[in-house]
């Protein structure tokens, strides 16, 4: 399927990132990067269908076990995702010169009748290749996708980290609420 004019479809529209504007942050960069400018030959933007061979699940490999996801698999996924409109905000980093995904964080939006019908954002699967890392680009994943959340009108965006990573998260103004995250695994 990669070879066809579908490979390039992204799972939500790009131009959603372009409401991004961080100028107003009180977040402090070492770079001069920005959604629009990660830095040179690197690209911020949606997941895309043909993103299985640039090395999507490379990348989430660093943060967990992905375990054995074939590209049909993946493309299925992918289109189950998208077929949920306004629910699946998946971003990636790519170097461009080398064709490679080199970073992502997924905003992912849940549809609640409390809170007048409101949106609530959560963050996940954040991650950058080791060989990327110290360049503020995680940062900048976090920061987007906070900031995309506000613009799409979630009255309250959460994450799980753990406790070494709680200052980073609170430089966009995530704050702890307790130690009450449960969780039941299936098949581990």
């Amino acid at each position: 399927m990669s070879c066809d004019a579908t490979s390039d479809e992204h799972i939500f529209d790009r131009n959603l990132l372009q409401l991004i504007d961080l100028r107003d942050s009180t977040v402090e960069y070492r770079c001069d990067i920005s959604p629009a400018h990660p830095g040179p030959d690197l690209e911020l933007r949606p997941l895309k269908l043909s993103d299985f061979h640039r090395g999507y699940l490379d990348v989430l490999s660093q943060l967990t076990v992905v375990g054995d996801v074939s590209q049909e698999k993946f493309e299925s996924q992918f289109r189950a995702m998208k077929s949920s409109p306004g629910t699946y905000y998946i971003t990636v980093i790519e170097d461009t010169k080398k064709d490679r995904i080199i970073g992502t964080a997924t905003l992912l939006v849940e549809r609640k009748f409390i809170h007048s019908a409101a949106l609530r954002g959560r963050i996940e699967d954040v991650v950058v290749l080791d060989e990327y890392r110290g360049r503020d680009l995680g940062k900048l994943l976090v920061h987007a996708m906070t900031e995309l959340g506000r613009k799409l009108g979630c009255y309250k965006m959460s994450l799980d980290c753990k406790e070494k990573v709680k200052s980073f998260y609170a430089q966009f103004g995530y704050v702890a609420e307790g130690n009450y995250f449960m969780s039941l695994r299936y098949n581990e």
